[in-house]
């Protein structure tokens, strides 16, 4: 496990490959949210943090849920750009159709079905970014809960209400810039 990950819940991110690569804020169910969660957690001024690990929930249709784990320590062909990285995703959805997974669509991007409840117990020492939380991010935290354009649903603060919650400030940003802060703090 890596020592520093990401979730980032996709409420409306497809699950199936029925969408455009120049079509992600829309087809996609704002797929671009991720990916540019994905760009801000494992890349760095010179290369990849090999100490990260995103894990995407797709959460939207055809059929929930769907788990993209990109590891930092494993990933390859991953470049700083929105389209590269939904194509990774695209081509994955196109490898898992049909099967459950585990399995690896590409050096280092893990996809299954799983459950989102599944996904949060098996990662380590999570934390919930929430604007109500606690301002500082502290070393401990391993894992941060963050998500897409929409608040967590009713089913999904089920599974998190009893995470400690914190925040990076006083102002509500994008997950993206969230992550980057994120990165900051523990840096230092």
């Amino acid at each position: 496990m890596a020592k520093k990950n990401f979730v980032i819940i996709g409420h409306r991110a497809h699950t199936a490959a029925d969408w455009k690569l120049d079509d992600i804020c829309g087809g996609a169910g704002r797929l671009d949210v991720l990916v540019r969660s994905v760009t801000a957690s494992l890349w760095k001024s010179h290369g990849i943090r090999r100490d990260t690990d995103v894990w995407l929930s797709l959460r939207g249709k055809p059929e929930p849920d769907i788990t993209v784990h990109f590891s930092g320590n494993k990933i390859k062909y991953l470049n700083p750009d929105e389209r590269s990285t939904a194509a990774l995703i695209r081509n994955g959805l196109i490898k898992l159709k049909g099967k459950e997974g585990p399995i690896e669509t590409s050096p280092g991007v893990i996809m299954q079905r799983e459950t989102f409840s599944d996904l949060i117990g098996k990662l380590p020492k999570p934390v919930l970014l929430n604007e109500n939380g606690e301002k500082r991010i502290r070393p401990e935290y391993q894992t941060f809960i963050l998500g897409d354009d929409k608040d967590p649903t009713e089913s999904e603060m089920k599974i998190l209400n009893s995470l400690e919650k914190a925040k990076v400030g006083e102002t509500s940003l994008l997950t993206s810039a969230c992550i980057t802060l994120i990165h900051h703090f523990l840096d230092e």
